[in-house]
């Protein structure tokens, strides 16, 4: 009886794997980093006159302000980055012999892909629900969003 040993391919990852992870993940963060806030620093009494917070009488309508809030730029090219150096970089490293070497990249690529959308999508939401958040309570008229990330502040005055 003639016993055959299992052939066929090693298992290797591919490149169009993670072009594809990395352009579903760039396309979705967005998605879910998107926010809106916004926050009336007054309102009218019973007599239809202006009052501050607290309740005081005002002579003019009291501030408003509206917060957009949108993934910070720095995060889509760290990603970016990661998914080109997964891509390119193996297919060099193979043509000067160090196919292990590109390999071991591509699959650190594959690993960093997520950890970068989590650790992004994770310290982005928590600045924007803390930080951002805490200024809108504490009556910042222009609060400040995630540091190279954005938020779009729009000021006015309340209207009857």
């Amino acid at each position: 009886m003639s016993v055959m040993a299992p052939t066929g391919r090693k298992l290797r990852p591919r490149a169009w794997g993670l072009a594809l992870i990395g352009i579903v993940a760039i396309v979705l963060a967005p998605t879910f980093t998107t926010w809106s806030a916004s926050a009336d620093y007054g309102g009218v009494d019973a007599d239809g006159h202006w009052i501050d917070n607290a309740g005081n009488p005002v002579t003019s309508a009291p501030p408003t302000v509206q917060v957009e809030g949108h993934l910070a730029p720095v995060m889509l090219v760290a990603l970016l980055v990661v998914v080109v150096v997964g891509v390119f970089l193996p297919p060099t490293l193979e043509r000067y012999g160090q196919r292990t070497l590109g390999d071991i990249v591509r699959y650190s690529a594959y690993l960093a892909v997520p950890v970068v959308v989590v650790v992004g999508v994770l310290v982005y939401t928590v600045w924007q629900g803390h930080v951002v958040m805490a200024q809108i309570d504490h009556q910042v008229l222009h609060p400040h969003g995630f540091p190279g990330g954005g938020v779009t502040v729009t000021t006015g005055h309340m209207t009857r």
